[in-house]
């Protein structure tokens, strides 16, 4: 027999009451218990805040303790497959031992941790810094949501990068079609440079190549190549060729290491014959009477015919991980990767250097694409394998979208590696141009795409 119980109305108000125990916990564990920060490694402090936060309002001011625990570290690296090491002390401070959260409230005051000297973290290895509530007057700890795990981690800040050991880039725009012309288009502003700046960030794996004595890194063979080695120089040191000639002097104090993520750094002002060398923004090699009166500019678009009449159509061009030689032949190629390189028509100082080594002083436009021309057309460029399936539609509305939020007149979505098939393709209203790569599976260059790219930029 089952009896039903029916009783009167109360007129009781349970609108503020609640089914359970009141209890705290820590806002930022309400839907997730970690957080990873990764940050570049020139970063040298970070902060983060969280709140202390009821399950309902109390009657009276909760206060409520919080400290960084490291005796969470085993239990999260025990429950999650990891080895952590705690966050040393000096790289963590809070900003205060206690919240209190006010009567009638839910929530307290943001508090700050602040995570400091970040630049003397090991790059690349990650630690835990656990955040807990230990205690709170008159209310219990809610489990689960009371210890919160940052985890801090010094980057290299290379997520993506292309393997040239065997194939090079030469970039759109920088080709002169024919001797003795000027560049049409985007190359004009190549030319007649006044001040340089070139910029890298590379891993060189290997240094000793027996058919090669320099590792190419960027520029125009004989002209203007920022490079690692020459004959009778050491292999591992960085050195610009240029009509003025070659710098710096051999040092065997100034080698990179093989295997190394490096942000490398040329800057050359003609005006004041200073070039510089940066190796991770500080200054490596510099000289302030580099120069002459030959030298009055510089031109990235230009091909020496008149000193080297029986050149190759594709001899002392614009290449990033390559120089000299006929234009099929992959030699005084770099052995390594390049996960980003600029050039800067000025000469950059030391603290721009530094500052935006890993970041980009134009993030509406450049964290969307990859690189922008001066007539307001971008390009996205993408490493997708050959048998890689990528959704077309999504993709195209998704880079039109990133074209009207910056304005763009048109994009380009550059494949590298072509499945030598595949063909180029332009949307009807000319907004949206598709190259499905432009390195053969053979690692030659397909000539066709480039052209097909230039096109549009003339």
């Amino acid at each position: 027999m089952l009896l039903l119980a029916v009783t009167a109305c109360d007129n009781a108000d349970y609108s503020k009451s609640a089914p359970f125990d009141n209890g705290v916990y820590l806002s930022v564990a309400e839907s997730k218990t970690s957080e990873t920060m990764t940050f570049n490694k020139t970063i040298i402090q970070r902060e983060k805040s969280f709140t202390a936060r009821l399950a309902y309002p109390a009657g009276t001011d909760v206060t409520v303790n919080v400290t960084v625990d490291p005796s969470q570290v085993e239990a999260y690296n025990s429950r999650n497959n990891t080895s952590y090491d705690i966050l040393p002390a000096k790289h963590y401070r809070l900003e205060s031992n206690e919240m209190t959260i006010r009567a009638g409230k839910i929530n307290s005051a943001p508090l700050h941790i602040y995570f400091e000297n970040l630049t003397e973290l090991e790059i690349d290895k990650a630690y835990l810094c656990p955040v807990s509530l230990n205690s709170a007057q008159g209310v219990g700890l809610l489990d689960g949501s009371t210890t919160y795990w940052y985890i801090v981690k010094r980057s290299s800040a290379i997520t993506t990068a292309v393997d040239l050991r065997y194939c090079y880039v030469e970039v759109p725009g920088f080709y002169v079609p024919k001797w003795g012309t000027e560049p049409a288009g985007n190359a004009a502003h190549l030319n007649n440079l006044k001040a340089v700046t070139f910029e890298i960030i590379t891993r060189i794996s290997n240094f000793d190549e027996a058919n090669t004595d320099i590792s190419s890194l960027m520029g125009i063979e004989q002209y203007f190549c920022f490079r690692a080695g020459d004959a009778g120089f050491p292999r591992q040191q960085l050195q610009i060729q240029t009509p003025a000639g070659k710098f710096p002097e051999a040092n065997k104090a100034k080698l990179l290491k093989e295997n190394e993520w490096y942000h490398l750094a040329l800057t050359y002002d003609i005006a004041t014959k200073t070039i510089i060398f940066y190796v991770n923004g500080k200054e490596q090699s510099r000289s302030t009477n580099y120069g002459n009166s030959e030298f009055s500019e510089i031109k990235l678009a230009n091909r020496k015919q008149e000193s080297f009449p029986g050149a190759s159509d594709g001899d002392w061009l614009f290449y990033i991980g390559r120089s000299y030689n006929d234009r099929w032949l992959i030699d005084r190629q770099l052995n390594g990767n390049v996960c980003e390189a600029r050039i800067w028509d000025v000469a950059r100082t030391q603290q721009e250097i530094w500052k935006n080594m890993y970041d980009i002083e134009d993030p509406e436009n450049f964290e969307s694409f990859d690189f922008v021309t001066d007539g307001d057309v971008f390009f996205d460029f993408k490493h997708w394998k050959w048998n890689m399936q990528v959704e077309e539609s999504p993709m195209r509305a998704k880079v039109l979208k990133k074209l009207d939020a910056v304005g763009g007149k048109r994009a380009f979505i550059v494949n590298l590696f072509s499945d030598g098939v595949s063909s180029s393709s332009c949307s009807n209203d000319g907004r949206l141009i598709e190259v499905p790569g432009i390195l053969l599976p053979t690692g030659q260059v397909d000539q066709s795409a480039l052209n097909y790219i230039g096109g549009f930029l003339l």
